[in-house]
């Protein structure tokens, strides 16, 4: 589990960003520090006019004064227009960066931890989330400090008018951070559970939305309903609980803040009535406390206001942090000649959601491999059959690298992958799922995806091979068309097309089909099969299948159960003898 952030690791963690664009925050800093300086020193001005006037009747300074007052106002309004400028830049590129380097994590994240995700924390995070972080940068850090010197300025500028003033002004600072500090704690805890709750919520919302259809087929909408006001009622709840926790740290502070004007006020009564203080004093004294009031409260609530920010920059931080596959200790490049593959004394178990690796096997977890071995020929076509569960694609994805055996070594040619960079790997293993990958664009482009900059040339030949050429010439746009999101419009054998011709152009000499043909029908799975036979040849292919049909195209069967090798050999040979695989394909 990732550490949980506090207000100064918050700053370190963000402080990478921070030195990316130093020169842009320190303009804007500068900026803001002018800023806060004119509104210390115009009320010490303005002070200054009155006595000159009330007092000595002095109107050559009152007008000098008052010209310099108006220069200094019209150089804050350009500093002003700069900083704004700074800030709007700021807010672009810092978020941008967050939101790039968060994106870079998820796609590079460990299989492992992907399947512990949730898409609706992971949209949030990258969308909303990474924006907190220039917040908590500009507002939390820049404009704390900068608020925070011109406190303590007021103060000693107080004490030296009058330490009676500063010392009363002193009583009630602590007071308020002790205050503010107490709700704080409680405001960290309950947006903990709110952003808990919306992440779910995001995820639910993005799930149905996706399945209306589905929804309406079983009657389920009131099912629905319920759960939506749930959902509404829980994070209703918990914003309920933040707002009654703010209002009651901001009516604590300003009870405080009251308390000390009123003394202030007698005292200043006292020392007027006295003659020892003139207006100007009285001005400059009234209007710091009135400015140290508003600092007081400005940090109140920008540490509540922060303790919000860094239980979603906590989010932030964690997808950060999740394991990656850049961890990945292969250096070389993989190359392939005859495409043998060997799974040799492998032991392989998932890990529990929160828990490590070591802690599960501490716990006695059964592993899914046990010393699992198995030899494949190279250029040929072994189908991996099974009951669900029985580890069949898991051996698929760690063949890619997806997930690596605790212990065991997976060679392709006598080279252990675990030697090789991922890229070379991935770049001969290619992966036909049934799910085919289908992004909203066009057929080019959801070809490329197997090799960017494939020729013209290159394209036709992938798409004639994997039997689309008909297809692809009756679209008005041909190549070009574009196809909805998820392939909407388009067949299941079409996506298959699109999935086989994708593997040719990215010509892997090792190809796994996983269930690849599982949703077709018996007439279009074997077009499939044929086109298949093209993008095969010369190349080692694992077929995962519940399909004989598919079965009967390879050269050798694996039968695994639980984990197990219960028997491998000629297809031809198991189907006559083989009591599993009978069973498996209800052969008599």
């Amino acid at each position: 589990m990732n550490k949980k952030l506090t207000y100064f690791s918050t700053v370190k963690f963000l402080s990478k960003y921070i030195f990316a664009y130093k020169k842009n925050y320190i303009m804007f800093a500068i900026g803001w520090l002018f800023d806060i300086l004119l509104s210390i020193f115009t009320p010490i001005m303005f002070a200054v006019m009155i006595d000159e006037i009330v007092y000595y009747q002095n109107i050559s300074v009152f007008f000098k004064i008052s010209i310099s007052m108006v220069i200094m106002i019209l150089f804050a309004c350009i500093v002003h227009f700069f900083t704004q400028q700074q800030y709007a830049y700021l807010q672009i590129m810092y978020a941008f960066e967050v939101k790039k380097d968060l994106f870079n994590a998820v796609q590079y994240a460990k299989a492992e931890a992907l399947a512990d995700m949730q898409a609706g924390d992971t949209l949030n995070t990258i969308q909303s989330h990474a924006f907190e972080c220039m917040v908590f940068v500009i507002r939390n850090i820049i404009h704390t400090v900068n608020n925070f010197f011109a406190l303590i300025f007021y103060i000693i500028y107080i004490f030296v008018i009058g330490w009676q003033f500063g010392l009363l002004m002193l009583v009630g600072i602590p007071l308020s951070v002790y205050a503010t500090i107490k709700f704080g704690k409680v405001t960290r805890k309950c947006n903990d559970e709110y952003n808990a709750v919306y992440g779910k919520y995001s995820g639910w919302l993005m799930e149905r939305l996706s399945t209306l259809q589905d929804i309406r087929l079983l009657n389920a909408q009131d099912v629905e309903e319920n759960n939506f006001t749930g959902f509404q009622k829980k994070l209703f709840h918990r914003e309920n609980q933040n707002s009654v926790i703010k209002l009651s740290s901001q009516n604590a502070v300003q009870t405080i803040n009251f308390l000390v004007q009123m003394s202030i006020y007698a005292l200043c009564a006292f020392y007027a009535c006295k003659g020892e203080m003139t207006i100007g004093v009285l001005t400059i004294i009234l209007n710091f406390f009135t400015n140290i009031k508003g600092k007081v409260i400005f940090f109140s609530d920008y540490f509540i206001e922060a303790q919000k920010r860094i239980s979603r920059i906590q989010w932030v931080y964690d997808l950060f942090h999740l394991p990656s596959e850049k961890d990945w200790k292969g250096k070389e490049k993989l190359r392939v000649t005859d495409g043998k593959i060997e799974f040799r004394d492998i032991t392989f178990g998932y890990m529990e959601q929160g828990h490590s690796m070591e802690e599960k096997h501490s716990k006695g977890k059964q592993d899914l491999f046990q010393k699992f071995s198995l030899n494949i020929e190279g250029g040929k076509k072994v189908a991996l059959v099974g009951k669900s569960g029985s580890g069949k694609t898991t051996l698929a994805y760690m063949l890619a690298g997806f997930y690596k055996p605790r212990e065991g070594i997976i060679t392709i040619d006598g080279k252990d992958i675990s030697d090789c960079t991922l890229k070379s790997l991935r770049q001969n293993v290619g992966i036909v799922q049934q799910e085919v990958l289908i992004f909203d664009g066009t057929i080019r482009s959801n070809l490329l995806l197997g090799k960017k900059d494939a020729s013209e040339q290159e394209i036709a030949d992938a798409y004639e091979r994997a039997g689309l050429g008909d297809f692809i010439r009756s679209l008005e746009d041909g190549i070009d068309t574009v196809i909805g999101s998820k392939g909407v419009g388009l067949s299941g054998g079409q996506k298959q097309r699109i999935a086989i011709a994708r593997i040719y152009l990215k010509n892997p000499q090792i190809i796994v089909f996983d269930e690849a043909t599982s949703a077709l029908d018996s007439e279009t799975e074997a077009l499939i099969h044929d086109s298949w036979k093209n993008v095969l040849a010369g190349r080692t292919a694992l077929v995962i299948s519940h399909r004989l049909s598919s079965v009967m195209m390879c050269e050798k069967t694996a039968v695994i159960e639980d984990g197990v090798l219960l028997e491998y050999g000629s297809t031809k040979e198991l189907l006559e003898s083989s009591d599993a695989l009978k069973t498996l394909f209800t052969i008599s």
